[in-house]
């Protein structure tokens, strides 16, 4: 049976017409070498052939040569490497939000760079020792010993204070930077979501939209933990549109919805006293608080550096706040203000009783060297502390310098034994504790300038460990990249290649065309001649 004179035809324009879209992809594909977030595109192509359903009546024989037909553009894109990247860098964001607020603390609660508390401690404890060999009672020295005192009160002031500003400025970060980042980012993808299936139900595939998607879809994972989920519709005749839908995943194992095609939620970032709260309006219009199910991304870092409390933590079970973040930072201080304070003026009592060997056993009212700026009766923290108004006031001497007996001769103006026993205290180990009282979980056993030491270690040994395994989580994220990139990004080389194997078969596809023509014009002109 003679082949169909123009079937020839079909299959070398089938071919003229693929080669050609093949060289727009690759012409497409070098035009954005360098726009960020392209995937890179492909033509996805099938050889063509009759079937029964093409034809009336089935053709006897072997039909061949039916050329190549085009099924449509996709994207050199893995979802498994989305899915590794997007995990890796929830966890990279954790712990970059982390670094960046406690280096911030790190800045100022440094010992050894500068002159800081343990060199005041060192300073009051000098004066004291001046006071007790240069006349205990002289107001002078008294009045040095109460300067150095207050410079260590405005010192504690000045880091509880610089404190609170690296809190309130993370806060700033959170409530107007990332949660808004977040909203506006949820917004987008529900917008292209939209445009993405109007897009395919008119036969686009919309690879340029789905990039910038993908684009806010790995910003989003940096702030929060995700899952993207992408689902197939049959809108009939065989054709499909894409619906894509983020959860978001908590830690105690559930998931809320967060984006489904169109609908996105809402979050908002409050205030609870200290505690920072974040909060989810689902797609149902429903509140829920996410505060203690957010662990990863930079919304995890940002509640675990407002929140945690570490040891100070009291409430069992709840993630985040057993985190050392600013709150137990500040608790450190203010165990060691109070401790200080209520140590000295515990030594400053005078005796109203004393016993068998002339020493005072039983202590009077309180003649406080420390008090609060909150008002008397409230507890003395590093935020509130200062010198007590009747020792700034007074311009006799104030300190009591000895707890021993009158003898009625006044030798006792000279004694000083009272002022030794305040030096010993700043030698002496104390109990620092979870609670003012000695109640609580024990935290440190040591004189007040061991706990600034502990308390500074504690901070530089979590600023490093945090910085490792931030660099660690970014290794991975950027190794994670490479591999998404060496699959989905454009390289120059391969479409150059590319460009001139299509063109070769474009060329071949033309002369197959050319040859069909002399063939027919053989058999029309020149058969029986």
């Amino acid at each position: 049976m003679l082949r169909s004179t123009f079937l020839g035809y079909k299959t070398a324009t089938s071919a003229l017409k693929v080669h050609q879209n093949y060289m727009d992809i690759t012409g497409q594909n070098m035009a954005n070498v360098n726009t960020k977030g392209y995937t890179r595109q492909r033509l996805d192509t099938a050889s063509f052939g009759f079937t029964a359903r093409n034809l009336k009546f089935s053709l006897g024989g072997v039909v061949i040569g039916q050329g190549v037909n085009s099924l449509g553009v996709s994207q050199y894109r893995d979802p498994f490497l989305d899915l590794r990247y997007r995990t890796a860098a929830a966890k990279t964001g954790d712990q970059e939000v982390q670094l960046e607020a406690l280096s911030d603390l790190e800045l100022f609660f440094d010992e050894i760079a500068k002159d800081g508390l343990d060199s005041q401690f060192s300073d009051l404890w000098n004066q004291l020792q001046n006071l007790a060999n240069n006349g205990s009672t002289d107001p002078v020295y008294q009045s040095v010993v109460r300067t150095s005192a207050q410079v260590l009160t405005q010192m504690l002031n000045d880091y509880a204070g610089q404190m609170e500003t690296v809190r309130d400025q993370q806060y700033e970060y959170m409530k107007n930077g990332a949660t808004v980042e977040v909203n506006q980012l949820l917004k987008n993808i529900s917008i292209l979501n939209q445009q993405i299936k109007e897009a395919n139900i008119g036969g686009n595939p919309a690879l340029e939209l789905n990039d910038e998607r993908n684009l806010l879809i790995d910003k989003l994972s940096s702030y929060l933990d995700i899952e993207v989920k992408v689902e197939k519709i049959n809108i009939g005749g065989d054709n499909y549109v894409d619906e894509l839908s983020i959860n978001l995943k908590l830690e105690n194992g559930t998931k809320v919805k967060i984006v489904d095609n169109k609908e996105f939620a809402e979050f908002k970032t409050s205030e609870n006293g200290r505690d920072v709260l974040f909060e989810v309006t689902d797609l149902n219009g429903n509140n829920s608080d996410l505060t203690n199910e957010i662990t990863k991304g930079k919304i995890g870092g940002y509640i675990k550096f407002l929140n945690g409390k570490g040891e100070y933590d009291t409430t069992a079970g709840v993630t985040n706040s057993d985190a050392r973040g600013v709150q137990y930072y500040q608790n450190l201080l203010d165990t060691l203000a109070n401790k200080f304070a209520t140590t000295m003026n515990e030594l400053n009592r005078e005796p109203t009783h004393y016993d068998s060997e002339g020493v005072g056993d039983v202590f009077g009212a309180d003649k406080p060297l420390f008090g609060s700026r909150d008002g008397v009766g409230t507890d003395i923290t590093a935020k509130s502390i200062k010198i007590h108004d009747d020792w700034a006031e007074s311009k006799d001497a104030y300190i009591t310098h000895t707890i021993l007996e009158p003898k009625g001769n006044n030798d006792d103006k000279a004694a000083a034994d009272n002022i030794l026993r305040m030096i010993d205290a700043f030698k002496t180990d104390n109990d620092f504790t979870t609670e003012y009282d000695g109640t609580g979980s024990g935290l440190f056993k040591g004189t007040f300038q061991e706990f600034v030491s502990f308390s500074v270690t504690k901070l530089n040994l979590q600023v490093s460990e945090t910085e490792k395994t931030h660099e660690s989580y970014l290794i991975s994220e950027y190794q994670i990249d490479f591999e998404r990139s060496s699959l989905s990004s454009v390289d120059f080389n391969e479409e150059g290649v590319n460009l001139l194997q299509y063109s070769k078969s474009y060329n071949a596809a033309a002369r197959l065309m050319t040859t069909l023509d002399e063939m027919l014009d053989t058999l029309i002109n020149r058969m029986g001649v």
